[in-house]
């Protein structure tokens, strides 16, 4: 199946639906089903200095309306996304959602226990490549790239790991 190779944790946030353009300095006529593949290093949970700050504006807005991991009512996709991707990431870390312990602390702790939430090499879910355009007004598109649309998104309970990836889109052979 053709796959596509993505750092983290961009991989893990396309498969969980929250990131729906992937940006890319070269261009694919390919539509279909991809296979996710998670390249470079592994990590614990998002890193933030990554994510644009349009997107964790509007993200931070919605979790101060809340006092739990649930999805508001009325946000967008993308929003309830990450809150749904949040919940698995301490059920993963087996910690209760209203922790009120230092988050890097037990975070640390627990990626030594159980593993890193956000693997790397690993198949770590699959997307529909629906389109690809260079005018995109998603949060998560940068200007001048071509903007790879995915829909679809499922986020594997278990990744498929020890897989190393490659340039360009790959065929996976289970």
């Amino acid at each position: 199946m053709k796959t596509l190779s993505v750092k983290q944790p961009n991989a893990t946030l396309i498969c969980a639906g929250v990131k729906c353009v992937e940006n890319r300095t070269w261009t694919t006529d390919y539509r279909g089903r991809l296979l996710i593949h998670a390249s470079g290093d592994a990590c614990s949970f998002y890193d933030f200095d990554r994510l644009p700050q349009k997107w964790l504006n509007q993200f931070a807005d919605y979790i101060e309306r809340v006092d739990n991991f649930e999805p508001p009512a009325g946000a967008p996709e993308t929003i309830q996304a990450a809150f749904r991707l949040n919940r698995l990431i301490f059920e993963h870390y087996h910690q209760p959602l209203d922790n009120g312990s230092d988050l890097k602390t037990w975070i640390k702790d627990a990626v030594k226990k159980y593993g890193f939430f956000f693997p790397a090499q690993a198949i770590v879910g699959e997307a529909t490549l629906s389109d690809v355009i260079q005018d995109s007004d998603d949060d998560f598109a940068i200007p001048g790239q071509f903007h790879w649309i995915m829909a679809q998104p499922v986020l594997y309970d278990k990744p498929i790991i020890d897989v190393v990836g490659h340039l360009r889109l790959w065929n996976f052979e289970k």
